[in-house]
C-alpha cells in the first residue's frame, strides 16, 4: 500500500511538472495584449517599427536557450535526475529486497526439528538479495554465542543500507547544485546585462534592462525546476529504505529468535 502511495506521489509530481511547462509554453506563445492606440491613430493600422513593443513573447525553448552556457550542466543533471530516479525505483522494489519465497522458506528450514547449516547457506546463496545476504551472515556463525550472531547480522545490515544508499546521494547532490547553477547563471547575466546598459546609449532605457533580467532569471528557474523535484525523489526513497531496513531487522530478529529457541530445545533434550 505504502509503494503504490510511493507512485501515485511521483506521477502526481511528474503530471505537475508536466503541466506546469505546458501552461508556461502557452503563456509564453501568446503575445501580450496590445496597447490602446493613440489619439488620432488609424484604425487597423500596423504599430511601427521600432517604438519598443515586442511582437510577441518567446517560446519556452527560446526562453531557455537564451539561459546560456550554464543551461547545459543543468540539464546534465536533469538527465542524471531521470536516469538515477528511475535506478532507484528499480533497485528498492520490496520484492527485490524482500523476497516473499526467499523468507518463507527460510522460516520453513528453521522451522525443522534439525537446522541443517549447510542447507541454509546452500538457500541463501541460491536466492540472492539483501536480506540473503544478512541471513547467510547469521547462519555461518550458527551455534555460536547470540552476541556474535548480533553482531554479525549489524555489520551486513549496515552494508546492505549502505549499498541501498548509495545512489540516492546523487539525487541529493542534484537537488544542492541545480540551484547554485541557476543562480549562479543569473549573477552572470545581470553582469552582461548592466555591462550592456553601462557601456552603451541603453542609459535610462529600462525596457531594455528588464530584458537582460528576465533572461538571467531563465536559469535560477530552471536550476529550481530541476532541483524539487531530485529533492522529493530523495526523501521518498529515502523512507522507503527506512522502511526497509526496519522489516529486514524484524525478519533478523525474528530469525535469530527461532535459532535461539532450536538450540534450547535441543539443550533441554
Amino acid at each position: 500500500m505504502r509503494t503504490r502511495r510511493e507512485m501515485l506521489l511521483l506521477v502526481v509530481l511528474v503530471a505537475a511538472l508536466l503541466g506546469l511547462a505546458v501552461a508556461f509554453q502557452s503563456a509564453s506563445a501568446q503575445g501580450p495584449a496590445a496597447p490602446p492606440a493613440p489619439p488620432g491613430a488609424v484604425e487597423g493600422a500596423a504599430p511601427e517599427a521600432g517604438d519598443g513593443q515586442s511582437a510577441g513573447r518567446p517560446t519556452l525553448f527560446a526562453l531557455l536557450e537564451k539561459g546560456g552556457w550554464v543551461m547545459y550542466p543543468i540539464y546534465a543533471c536533469s538527465v542524471l535526475m531521470v536516469a538515477f530516479a528511475i535506478e532507484r525505483a528499480v533497485s528498492l522494489r520490496r520484492g527485490r529486497i524482500l523476497p516473499p519465497e526467499f523468507v518463507a522458506g527460510v522460516r520453513a528450514a528453521a522451522s525443522d526439528d534439525t537446522i541443517d547449516k549447510d542447507k541454509l547457506l546452500g538457500y541463501c546463496q541460491a536466492h540472492p538479495s539483501p536480506v540473503a545476504r544478512v541471513f547467510q551472515a547469521a547462519v555461518k556463525r550458527l551455534h555460536r554465542p547470540l552476541p556474535e550472531i548480533e553482531k554479525a547480522i549489524e555489520d551486513a545490515g549496515a552494508t546492505e543500507v549502505r549499498l541501498m544508499r548509495r545512489n540516492t546521494r546523487v539525487l541529493s547532490g542534484v537537488g544542492s547544485i541545480a540551484p547554485l547553477l541557476g543562480l549562479l547563471g543569473t549573477v552572470f547575466g545581470m553582469i552582461e546585462a548592466f555591462t550592456n546598459i553601462s557601456v552603451g546609449d541603453a542609459l535610462g532605457k529600462a525596457e531594455l534592462l528588464a530584458s537582460g533580467i528576465y533572461q538571467a532569471l531563465v536559469t535560477t528557474a530552471a536550476g529550481l525546476t530541476v532541483a524539487i523535484p531530485s529533492l522529493v525523489l530523495y526523501m521518498v526513497f529515502t523512507g522507503r529504505i527506512e522502511r526497509l531496513v526496519g522489516d529486514m531487522d524484524g525478519l533478523s530478529l525474528e530469525f535469530v529468535e527461532t535459532l535461539m529457541k532450536e538450540e534450547d530445545d535441543a539443550a533441554a533434550a
